[in-house]
């Protein structure tokens, strides 16, 4: 692609960031090709995923209409009794949410904020999730003030991405898979583990350098190309360059390499060194060590050491011994690293100016030229990973330069209708950054009923002192903070196709192995192979979705979405680093309320049926968990009255079809449960409330059923109130039997229910949605 036409293009994406009432025409194109009648999405002949770069789902699409962002009604409130979004600083004083305004401030030059193992882990404070702002706090002593973590941007600045979403189907129950930094969630991503075996004794690589190109830090387990090449299935790697040191500038690698977001070229069968470039460029390798031990004595044994492995280097990977790598060797090798070699400029820049007349240096090759080709002699692969450069990646220390890339690919693969038609775009983010999310991440199993050991194969998702590894020597202390691996917190996911067109928002909780879950499912059904994944533990296989809920018929309705102004242009993102920096208030407790996170578009999206069907319920001392269907359902349950202590946070996995009980403590009780997609019970109260209440599900008819019961035959009669969130409505209830049963009808609101009844000093509030089948709708109270 010429420079003027980059420069042009991204003028046109670039004007849509300050205009939210047009359409982008990769968009428009993508959304009017229609499937083919009566097909479905296993007719798909091409998957395309691209992974994208730290943003949490809040920071991106909490604004967004329809989805579960700041209007969400079943947030957490801290122990400090107020809600998850309103963070407490060190001074005393309160962030909320707020805007960071793209157009208007230099926010997208003020680079990422902290995001390992360390600081995930201190963020969500054993579950208490109050320690945000001083875990996120910018590593830049002009910003460490500024409460970053939790800033957003709403359709005003990111309208190409809104317009995506409202075209196709964005995920909101979508979480990166550890509470890590990069590396292990694209690890997670491409091999569906962050342990070379599957149990709790060897090393959970929890940070980036953990895994990296020298032979002792290299990936040794199996990932899903290794997979797909045993079954002879189809798939490429494509990027413009690969990271591994060829002689490239910092302004070459941050516009042309691959940012090391392809992770395969750390897994030992992939042969990464003998990539054309690197043989050459040992001697300057060696040379710059050289000249480094001379100026950092003290990691003279370090650096000698990089440098013996180098000389190695220079043996194994001459370019004479890449003819004895045997067929398979050849092709993972040539596959996961599939360059722009063939294009003349693929490692060139050249300088022009932008809408302001500044300075903007810019690839002089098209960094999608393989992609393009491929797609254009109909050569492309049925499972294809997109790798972007660090300017177009969306990583906070890069501009938003990220949705020409993605509308680039649109363009690619809209070109010739026939190829769109056969073809599922996935986009997703591996990792949150510094960024807030709201919502509680999942997680495995701690809880006095499902016991863990820790060096068996439960205790893969899990980071414990006691560990075998742990004895280690060469474990550092950083490696020791304990914690679930995983779930990570939401980041955005959007499936573009012509079986996800209409809008919808998907709720079922998933992570980045639902993505390998997908294709497992996909190549089964379409070639009868079995590409499983061993390395995805049973746990993250049971509670997260393969993603095919939120595939839908050929003949959905698409959504009504403005078309293009080209007349309205705006200036580029590059003329915003001479902006200031957004101004976040900073508020004293008294002036927290509601209204603060009236910052989200009111309305509703349609919305998939989920595979879920639960009942939890109080009496009788115990919480009681039911699954009635397959799909295994994580619940996360709060003991608010035992914030002093460390036993107020439980976490469980309620598999197929399994009954569950969690014991409350006699005398005051204050307990929470949080499930997928705002499902929400509350019971508080004295012990002995005289009554026993339960809701359960009556899916095929839409309706619940209430049940009302006294503990004692002779008690007298029970007066209660009993309060409908949704119609707004407080009935009065006196229980004169010994039960009463109530059936709730939910077709007016589509499934959802908020229910809350209060007899003396005793409430139960149960909240979610009931699933029948068929499409429906977001929350009403969103509308």
């Amino acid at each position: 692609m010429k420079r003027r036409e980059f420069l042009e293009k991204s003028g046109l994406l670039l004007a849509g960031l300050g205009t939210s009432n047009v359409l982008h025409p990769s968009i428009l194109k993508a959304l009017t090709i229609a499937p083919a009648a009566e097909s479905t999405f296993y007719d798909a002949e091409h998957v395309v995923i691209l992974m994208q770069e730290n943003r949490s789902f809040d920071h991106a699409f909490g604004a967004m209409k329809g989805v579960r962002g700041f209007l969400d009604q079943r947030t957490f409130i801290k122990p400090d009794g107020h809600s998850a979004f309103f963070q407490k600083g060190d001074s005393g004083k309160y962030a909320a949410p707020a805007r960071l305004d793209l157009r208007n401030t230099k926010s997208t030059w003020m680079s990422s904020l902290p995001h390992s193992w360390s600081d995930q882990q201190k963020a969500l404070n054993k579950g208490k999730y109050d320690q945000w702002l001083q875990a996120k706090a910018s590593g830049n002593k002009d910003y460490k003030d500024i409460p970053l973590t939790l800033g957003y941007y709403n359709r005003e600045d990111l309208p190409f991405y809104y317009q995506l979403a409202d075209a196709f189907t964005i995920f909101d129950q979508y979480f990166c898979s550890s509470l890590t930094g990069t590396t292990p969630n694209r690890l997670f991503h491409w091999s569906g583990t962050i342990r070379e075996q599957k149990n709790g004794k060897v090393k959970a690589n929890v940070y980036n350098e953990n895994i990296d190109y020298d032979k002792n830090h290299q990936a040794r387990w199996k990932s899903f190309p290794e997979i797909l090449e045993e079954n002879t299935i189809s798939w490429k790697i494509y990027q413009n360059e690969i990271s591994l040191p060829k002689g490239m500038s910092g302004e070459q690698e941050a516009w042309l390499s691959n940012f090391t977001d392809n992770p395969i070229e750390w897994f030992s069968k992939f042969n990464v060194k003998f990539s054309r470039g690197y043989y050459q460029n040992i001697p300057n390798i060696i040379s710059y060590l050289k000249k480094e031990i001379e100026k950092n004595p003290k990691q003279k044994e370090r650096f000698e050491t990089l440098i013996a492995e180098l000389e190695e280097d220079k043996i194994k990977y001459h370019p004479d011994n890449f003819a004895k790598l045997s067929p398979t060797e050849k092709n993972l090798h040539e596959k996961a690293f599939t360059t722009n070699i063939n294009d003349p400029d693929y490692w060139n820049l050249e300088e022009g100016q932008d809408e302001n007349g500044d300075k903007l240096v810019v690839p002089k090759g098209d960094v999608l030229f393989q992609f393009r080709k491929d797609v254009e002699d109909k050569k492309l692969p049925l499972v294809s990973w997109l790798v972007a450069p660090e300017h177009f990646s969306d990583h906070p220390g890069s501009p938003w330069y990220g949705a020409w890339y993605i509308s680039e690919v649109l363009n690619i693969l809209t070109k010739d209708p026939e190829t769109w038609k056969k073809t599922i775009f996935i986009i997703n983010y591996d990792e949150n950054d510094g960024y807030f999310d709201h919502v509680l991440p999942f997680a495995p199993p701690m809880n006095p009923s499902q016991l863990v050991d820790f060096d068996g194969k439960e205790g893969v998702e899990y980071v414990s002192i006691n560990q075998e590894y742990m004895a280690s020597p060469n474990i550092k202390d950083k490696e020791k903070i304990e914690g679930t691996v995983g779930l990570g917190y939401r980041v955005p996911m959007i499936i573009a196709s012509p079986w996800t067109r209409g809008g919808f928002v998907n709720s079922e909780v998933s992570d980045h192995t639902s993505v390998l879950q997908f294709l497992e499912k996909f190549i089964q059904k379409k070639f009868n192979k079995n590409v499983t994944v061993d390395n995805i533990s049973d746990w993250r296989r049971a509670i997260c979705g393969d993603l095919t809920s939120s595939f839908n018929s050929s003949n959905v309705k698409i959504p009504q979405i403005d078309y293009l102004n080209q007349k309205d242009y705006a200036k580029t993102i590059n003329s915003a680093k001479n902006k200031p920096v957004p101004n976040l208030k900073w508020y004293s407790e008294n002036e927290l309320n509601n209204n603060l996170l009236e910052i989200q578009e009111r309305g509703l999206k349609p919305s998939n049926p989920l595979p879920y069907n639960y009942h939890v319920n109080f009496g009788s001392g115990k919480i009681s968990m039911i699954n009635v269907k397959e799909r295994a359902v994580p619940l996360l349950i709060y003991d608010r009255t035992q914030f002093n202590n460390d036993n107020f946070h439980f976490s469980y996995a309620l598999y197929s079809k399994q009954e569950l009980s969690h014991a409350v403590k006699p005398g005051k009780y204050d307990m929470e449960v949080f499930g997928p997609n705002g499902f929400y019970r509350h019971f508080k109260g004295e012990d002995d409330p005289q009554l026993e209440i339960s809701l359960n599900n009556i899916s095929s008819k839409n309706q619940l059923e209430l049940l009302i019961k006294k503990n004692k035959k002779e008690s007298a009669d029970i007066r209660l109130d009993l309060e409908n969130g949704y119609e707004k409505k407080k009935t009065e209830i006196t229980l004169t039997m010994i039960q009463e049963k109530i059936i709730i009808d939910l077709n007016k609101m589509k499934g959802w229910y908020d229910i809350k009844l209060v007899s003396g000093k005793n409430s139960w509030h149960f909240a979610g949605r009931i699933e029948s089948g068929k499409p429906t709708v977001s929350d009403p109270h969103w509308a």
